[in-house]
């Protein structure tokens, strides 16, 4: 639930709501970064801080950027936002979750224009479409829906990102690949937690895409970057995935460690307690490898 003490709609009426609730004075909150007087005159709604002063601001105040962003939200921005979030913690694979979603934003695009939540309805209307009718020819109409307003940026940022890996497989192999390499190379630029996290997933989806594309070296050399990052952060669920998909490539060239790896991740999964997931991975692996496990 949110603390409405903290509901504001104005840079200025955030900082100050940050600034009292920790029983900060202007004075230290501005020292070294800003004048007082003009920090006076932002909390007032006066005047807008630069985008420099600002992060120095709320570094200074140990508040990060997101953590604003939700301090300061509307019910408005949060009915939006939220749609957004829950989308992309959606199993693709559940067609009832991806009607629910687009109903809301079907009623949310009523009374509200947003190009972003535009191109969430169409990326769901294609994922029912193969979930439902495995119908590829009409899901990649939806798909280029999106495409052709994000191929003319100059520049991809983490909210492009995440829409155009959701319909990557959607796409020819080629495309697919070469569009996820140019994402992987932006991707290794940034540092922060949630570019991390995207670029695991884009890099093990590229795998996939490589093995299909029989580039199976290149595939290999894409899931080691993830496997390395993933053990260091723990993060199992998507190390299973990295493990299998490495297994595959092993296997089909020859290597006779790869049941290890297919193995790993099979264990993994188990303690997730996802039987669909391992059931998709049996799925995956057999269909790759023409072998049936567990053997």
């Amino acid at each position: 639930m949110k603390n409405k003490d903290f509901k504001a709609f104005t840079t200025g009426e955030t900082l100050k709501k940050i600034r009292i609730s920790k029983k900060y004075t202007q004075k230290f909150v501005t020292e070294g970064i800003i004048g007082q007087s003009t920090y006076s005159k932002i909390e007032r709604g006066e005047v807008e801080p630069t985008y420099s002063k600002f992060m120095s601001l709320l570094k200074r105040l140990d508040v990060s950027p997101e953590e604003f962003n939700y301090l300061s939200k509307d019910e408005k921005i949060d009915t939006r936002e939220q749609i957004v979030h829950d989308f992309f913690l959606l199993n693709y694979n559940d067609s009832s979750d991806l009607k629910n979603i687009q109903t809301r934003i079907l009623t949310y695009l009523e009374k509200n224009n947003d190009y972003v939540l535009q191109d969430v309805a169409y990326i769901c209307e294609a994922l029912i479409l193969i979930n439902e009718k495995r119908d590829y020819e009409q899901a990649i109409i939806y798909a280029n829906k999106v495409w052709r307003r994000l191929e003319q940026f100059d520049r991809w940022f983490l909210m492009e990102i995440r829409l155009i890996n959701t319909i990557l497989f959607i796409f020819p192999i080629e495309t697919a690949i070469s569009i996820s390499e140019r994402i992987v190379s932006i991707l290794e630029e940034y540092q922060s937690r949630e570019s991390t996290v995207l670029l695991n997933n884009i890099q093990i989806n590229l795998a996939l895409q490589l093995i299909r594309n029989k580039e199976y070296e290149i595939a290999i050399s894409h899931l080691n970057k993830s496997i390395v990052r993933l053990k260091e952060k723990q993060n199992y669920y998507l190390l299973s995935f990295a493990y299998i998909r490495k297994g595959i490539a092993l296997d089909l060239i020859g290597e006779t460690h790869a049941h290890t790896y297919i193995e790993k991740g099979l264990t993994l999964t188990k303690t997730f307690d996802e039987p669909k997931l391992y059931e998709g991975f049996l799925i995956e692996i057999e269909f790759y490898t023409k072998k049936s496990w567990p053997q």
